[in-house]
């Protein structure tokens, strides 16, 4: 009866693994099909602003072309714009046509990035993932070696301060440093910040509104680092800052196109040797 009785339990205890290890293999397949689609969410997310800036461009071509051509015919004398005045009509036309086109570009445009946002939003949910606070992360990168020197995390998200802000480049900005270009974020024109700024000697350069073309290297820097982040994953503010200490290390041993295949580390290496010789 005991030998039965162990070979009952045995049998059961092998159909309970079976059975475990079935639902194991389902759940593996099931985040592998959500990590899929989100693989293909960001693709299909990467393409668009491909598009969008092809279309932003060609936009800015065209606006470009317009304001030459007004600024000709006021310059033009009167008894000249006769001659023109046929293809100035036709430029009004089509101005009015591309500036409707235009409006309804960006109305299309907000209705795909609240679509996005969703299906984000909806994988998000299925992979158990919740949000529970939002994170403010500050950028730190040297703008000669392209080497990030840090990046601090604020818990308070939107309501980080210029007090914050100081007190994180304070611990981390170098003694040598006489420029710093940034945004025009409140934390960085507010009176606090201009005071770091003198005390320390450092000449700010805020960028021109609206451009952020003007300091690439930091937002290539950026939108670098949320392609990184999309792939690590964190439950704390100590997790996240962890990450983000690999997020550093992978970036600054990376080779960089903009330093002709050296990595940050590399190159201020060499930057170094050269300024000792």
């Amino acid at each position: 009866m005991m030998d039965a009785y162990i070979l009952m339990r045995s049998i059961k205890g092998d159909k309970q693994d079976d059975s475990k290890k079935k639902c194991d293999l389902e759940e593996i397949e099931k985040k592998a099909d959500m990590k899929q689609n989100e693989g293909e969410l960001r693709s299909c997310r990467r393409r668009m602003r491909i598009e969008r800036r092809k279309e932003d461009e060609e936009w800015q071509k065209y606006r470009d072309e317009r304001i030459k051509l007004i600024k000709k015919w006021k310059r033009m004398p009167r008894r000249k714009r006769k001659e023109f005045k046929e293809e100035k009509r036709r430029s009004d036309e089509e101005w009015k046509e591309r500036s409707v086109e235009r409006r309804e570009l960006k109305v299309k445009r907000e209705k795909e990035d609240e679509e996005w946002r969703g299906k984000r939003r909806e994988i998000k949910e299925q992979m158990n993932v919740i949000v529970t606070s939002l994170a403010a992360i500050l950028v730190i990168i040297d703008n000669c070696t392209r080497k990030c020197i840090g990046l601090p995390v604020f818990m308070t998200g939107r309501r980080v301060t210029a007090d914050d802000v100081i007190k994180a480049l304070e611990e981390r900005l170098p003694s040598e440093l006489r420029y710093i270009i940034s945004d025009n974020g409140r934390q960085f024109i507010a009176e606090a910040f201009q005071r770091l700024c003198n005390s320390w000697d450092i000449v700010h350069v805020r960028i021109s509104p609206h451009r952020p073309a003007t300091n690439g290297i930091a937002e290539r820097f950026v939108r670098r680092l949320k392609e990184m982040l999309m792939e690590k994953e964190w439950i704390s503010e100590e997790e996240l800052k962890m990450v983000l200490i690999e997020v550093i290390k992978e970036y600054n041993d990376a080779p960089h196109q903009g330093l002709e295949g050296l990595s940050p580390n590399e190159h201020e290496r060499r930057l170094k040797c050269v300024s000792s010789n």
